[in-house]
């Protein structure tokens, strides 16, 4: 079993050890955690290709998407794309990726990710959560595009485990993920484990009072924080894999 999956195991089995009288929840980040955003930006390079009929991205593969959504203009430097082919660029990559990910069924999970959820969903007096920096007007869309993909494996997701950023909320997504904490917290659950590939949201929570029962899991996919924020008792990976 590789280590992430191994701890977060050992750690499950200890806090069903130790009941007391509350359910255990898991909490998932979604958007670079359970699902891979390397093919929506593939597919919004793929659509600013056909707009024009030009080939900039002709030869770009999945693998070649190693950079957070925001991060995009690093390719464009690799791949020596003129300053007005940028500008062109810039001027239509937000509406393009917005409509992507508006598409509920756009999305690609990681491999592994739902047989571990089925993994804990299947445990007694255990749920999955997620905790996520998504709007609130994503709700239905997110809510279908999960239970779509999670449907053959028998995994399923309630909007009553979905916290999701208010459409007045002032603060950082770091600071709401700590926020989401809280909203499962009040609502009797004792958090077992939270899994997020941003580095700042997981020291975030690192931060919370009470937080040191609370294993934190780094998703090592692709992220837009800087890596020195990452609290040093977080454990790393990017295979979901708990049987070996």
């Amino acid at each position: 079993m590789n280590r992430w999956m191994h701890t977060i195991a050992e750690h499950y089995c200890r806090m069903r050890a130790c009941d007391d009288g509350r359910p255990l929840i898991i909490l998932f980040d979604i958007d670079g955690t359970m699902l891979d955003m390397r093919y929506i930006i593939y597919n919004v390079l793929r659509r600013f290709d056909q707009e024009p009929g030009t080939d900039h991205f002709d030869r770009i593969t999945i693998d070649d998407i190693d950079f957070h959504e925001a991060h995009v203009n690093g390719l464009l430097d690799r791949l020596n794309l003129s300053r007005d082919h940028q500008l062109r660029f810039f001027y239509r990559y937000e509406p393009l990726f917005l409509a992507m990910a508006s598409n509920p069924y756009a999305y690609v999970p990681f491999k592994g990710v739902f047989e571990l959820i089925r993994w804990f969903q299947g445990r007694p007096g255990t749920f999955v959560g997620l905790n996520t920096g998504r709007p609130e007007m994503l709700r239905k869309d997110t809510l279908v595009s999960l239970n779509v993909l999670g449907a053959r494996l028998g995994v399923g997701f309630s909007n009553d485990l979905l916290f999701m950023k208010p459409d007045t909320w002032p603060d950082s997504i770091a600071l709401l993920k700590a926020e989401g904490i809280r909203y499962f917290r009040d609502r009797g659950f004792r958090v077992c484990a939270f899994v997020d590939n941003e580095p700042e949201n997981l020291a975030a929570v690192a931060g919370m009072e009470g937080s040191e029962e609370i294993l934190l899991l780094h998703a090592d996919t692709i992220y837009k924080s800087d890596s020195r924020t990452m609290p040093a008792h977080a454990v790393g990976g990017n295979v979901y894999d708990i049987s070996t």
